[in-house]
């Protein structure tokens, strides 16, 4: 770990919470607007499109900062389902719990910092289950791999 790595953790974290308020902002009508019209079929359709932001933000941010991320649909819907409840849980951790304890502008703000560095971390390691491999293996290894008779 070098200070490098760090600032993208901090720059991961700080631009996926960030972008994540301005998408929550422009999903919490529609989603509004969703289940009003359409009850419990408004509200599966919500959370579907919730998850698809969720993961197509972090597979854009994670091939933007760390190393390409597969960008199939079905892939983009699991990434966000496992981010998701992943920050949610780190989130109630880090943030939600030492607000409740310590409620001030301090703690948002010392929360705030923190959580950036853990959500950029937890949604590094989300993004690397999607890690886009070059097709094929190097030569470097299957030289390796014919010295060593495998």
């Amino acid at each position: 770990m070098n200070w490098k790595n760090l600032a993208k953790y901090f720059i991961h974290g700080t631009a996926f919470s960030s972008i994540f308020i301005l998408l929550v902002i422009v999903w919490t009508p529609v989603g509004l607007i969703l289940v009003i019209l359409g009850s419990i079929i408004g509200l599966i359709i919500a959370l579907g499109l919730l998850v698809l932001l969720v993961g197509g933000l972090n597979t854009f941010l994670a091939s933007l900062l760390w190393f390409p991320v597969k960008s199939s649909f079905w892939s983009i819907v699991i990434h966000g389902i496992v981010l998701s409840i992943a920050l949610v849980i780190t989130d109630a951790i880090f943030v939600l719990a030492p607000s409740i304890a310590f409620p001030g502008i301090a703690t948002r703000i010392v929360t705030f910092v923190v959580s950036s560095f853990v959500d950029g971390f937890v949604a590094k390691k989300v993004a690397g289950l999607w890690e886009d491999m070059p097709e094929g293996v190097p030569k470097e290894i299957e030289e390796k791999w014919k010295e060593r008779n495998i």
